[in-house]
């Protein structure tokens, strides 16, 4: 292959830069707000059940937004669409900051949520539309990074920004940065797709929205059973009338926000599915094993977090050399062989669940986040990889509103299991009980993460793309 054609120009590589590290602020903010729970709790005089609607209501409207980038990104330029969402994060920070009581505290996190339903998908799209096809998968693997790296230091670094200078700081820390990527955005993304003029369809997002409201919402008011059955049902109910419904819109109209011929395609259905899984079980272990450590194994939470942290950045690091072994080795390899890794870790956790130490934790997790490092952003790499390049838009869409609509299933369920242990009424103690529920959320983990291991067997078998990339780039050189 000609080495010209493989070079990446520094302007590429700058608007991939901001790209990333406008969504790595994004996740940061949520998971470092999240420590501070008990700080927000005392100072507006509210309480738990009311202080988790800045997670809760950040996700709902990310998960509302995200389905809409495909007509986005079909319509408007990436340059715009960025640039919109960044400024967007811009206000919403410069809010919270400023915020003198809950409620624009809370209206400060719902304008986060616009930003980052419209952020997210941009730096895929760059990497998917201007990076080499020989290099994809080493970019693919940055972009993992960042998904992966936020949520790891997002605790310590809230933590540590609070106790010095108060939860304001977390906010305002942000501000310069996000000045400097707006820049930097505006500067350096381009335009290598055309435009189309695709209508506005007002049904489609009307349902859509109302689907991913009902459902996001439905999920992370799970525990809310136990006292509104009825109001839960409801909401799952209308949650999924709503998807049957935007899925007959999509399939009637000429220009559906996402086109469902997507998922006629096996190999990337198949990854679709192993990538909702993966997020499902990366969420639900970053819920258990802090409150296991804590619980069962009375430590304090700011040990529990450095515990945590080795299996967080090898999952990071991870993610750039599972990215470089699919440039090298295809993606069969580093796919497969993480998702062999999940089942052999949380197997393991699922084994001694009710007698973890805390060293078994941290070597069960280590070896879950290397292989969740080699399989997370490769499965969305070779998932993409099976749709031509006018479903590419549809197909980055699917993945990230799973993405988003994961975080709410994985805390959720795993939550509810948990919840149910410790609430039970046996005579055992509370740090019994939370180990025992934790086992039983491990079990649940491991009968997703084995059927993620099949999917992805599903997804090489039918694989038509990889085996003809690998083809092309040899005779290419």
């Amino acid at each position: 292959m000609n080495k010209e054609n493989e070079k990446v120009s520094s302007k590429v590589l700058i608007s991939i830069f901001a790209a990333c590290l406008i969504v790595f602020c994004g996740l940061l903010t949520e998971t470092a707000v999240n420590i501070v729970f008990p700080t927000l709790i005392k100072e507006f005089k509210i309480d738990t059940a009311t202080v988790q609607w800045l997670t809760t209501g950040n996700l709902l409207v990310v998960a509302m937004i995200t389905p809409l980038t495909a007509f986005f990104h079909k319509r408007f330029k990436l340059k715009n669409i960025f640039t919109c969402g960044a400024i967007i994060f811009l206000i919403g920070t410069i809010l919270a900051v400023i915020s003198p009581n809950f409620t624009m505290l809370l209206l400060a996190r719902l304008i986060q949520g616009v930003a980052m339903g419209l952020c997210v998908p941009v730096g895929f799209s760059i990497i998917l539309t201007q990076i080499p096809p020989s290099k994809t998968g080493a970019f693919m693997g940055i972009g993992a990074l960042v998904t992966a790296a936020a949520p790891a230091v997002g605790p310590t670094f809230g933590g540590i920004i609070n106790v010095a200078f108060g939860w304001r700081a977390i906010f305002a820390f942000l501000i310069p940065i996000i000045i400097i990527v707006i820049l930097l955005g505006f500067l350096t993304i381009s335009q290598v797709t055309p435009l189309e003029k695709v209508p506005t369809d007002a049904k489609g997002i009307f349902l859509v929205m109302i689907t991913f409201f009902c459902l996001v919402y439905g999920f992370s008011n799970l525990e809310a059973i136990k006292t509104n059955l009825i109001g839960e049902i409801a909401f799952f109910i209308v949650g999924i009338i709503g998807l049957i419904l935007f899925i007959r819109h999509c399939l009637k109209v000429n220009n559906p926000l996402v086109s469902m011929e997507i998922f006629k395609n096996r190999a990337f259905s198949a990854h679709l599915l192993a990538f909702f899984i993966i997020n499902v079980s990366i969420l639900g272990l970053a819920f258990i094993l802090p409150n296991y450590l804590q619980i069962t194994n009375r430590l304090n939470s700011m040990n529990a977090g450095m515990l945590m942290l080795p299996g967080a950045f090898l999952n990071a690091f991870m993610a750039l050399v599972g990215g470089l072994m699919y440039d090298k080795l295809g993606a069969k390899k580093p796919i497969i062989m993480g998702a062999i890794l999940f089942v052999v870790s949380i197997a393991f956790l699922a084994i001694f669940g009710k007698n973890l130490s805390s060293a078994m934790i941290v070597v069960g997790y280590i070896i879950y986040g290397i292989g969740c490092g080699w399989s997370f952003g490769n499965t969305m790499t070779n998932g993409l990889k099976q749709l031509p390049r006018n479903l590419s838009a549809d197909g980055n869409t699917a993945f990230n509103t799973l993405l988003q609509f994961s975080g709410a299933v994985g805390t959720s369920i795993v939550a509810a299991i948990l919840g149910a242990s410790q609430g039970s009424l046996s005579s055992s103690s509370y740090e019994i009980k939370t180990a025992i529920g934790a086992d039983n959320g491990f079990i649940f983990l491991l009968i997703l993460v084995v059927v993620c291991l099949i999917a992805q067997v599903i997804a090489f078998k039918y694989s038509e793309n990889e085996n003809d990339y690998l083809i092309d780039e040899k005779i290419a050189e």
